[in-house]
């Protein structure tokens, strides 16, 4: 396991790409994408949230989990509830418009020319709405500043992050800081 950052390292190096890294040069470390994801430990969330939001004041810091509960508001539990389970065993496609609300709420800040910034993407557990389809939408690869994916995780020893400490990450297209 590489030795882990400190939060000041962390942001600093945050601080560091985005002044001076172009596009071209984060697409180039991120595969192709236009993201970058900012691993940090899961129990140390709080800190790391809360020091976003003073660093940050000034982006737009989208609450997936937030969302997330106002698209069940919106729907009302029980007509939720019951077109759940009619679509359980195909979540992408009940979950659409949740990801059509994500990428609109990530294009608006760009359009108010804020940083996006996800927070709490674990509230797309079972949505069928992973990190990568949310990084390689062309919405995303269009912003004028990359968007910045806040990912609570670990490194194992063979280089290999687990979202939340258990689940496998994928080789994510974006610029990873550890």
């Amino acid at each position: 396991m590489s030795s882990e950052k400190t939060i000041d390292q962390k942001f600093t190096d945050l601080k560091f790409i985005l002044e001076n890294m172009d596009r071209q040069s984060i697409r180039m470390d991120a595969h192709g994408g236009h993201s970058i994801l900012f691993v940090y430990p899961p129990n140390r969330e709080i800190e790391y949230l809360q020091r976003v939001r003073k660093e940050y004041s000034n982006a737009e810091i989208i609450d997936i989990a937030e969302l997330f509960v106002n698209f069940i508001d919106e729907s009302g539990i029980d007509n939720f509830s019951e077109v759940y389970l009619d679509y359980q065993s195909e979540p992408q496609i009940l979950f659409k418009e949740f990801l059509n609300i994500i990428l609109s709420k990530v294009e608006n800040a760009d359009k108010n020319n804020k940083l996006p910034i996800l927070i709490r993407s674990g509230a797309l557990s079972e949505t069928g709405i992973e990190n990568i389809n949310i990084m390689d939408s062309t919405r995303v690869h269009r912003l004028s500043v990359p968007l910045v994916i806040f990912y609570p995780a670990t490194e194992t020893s063979d280089k290999q992050l687990k979202f939340l400490n258990f689940k496998p990450a994928s080789d994510y297209r974006a610029k990873v800081i550890y």
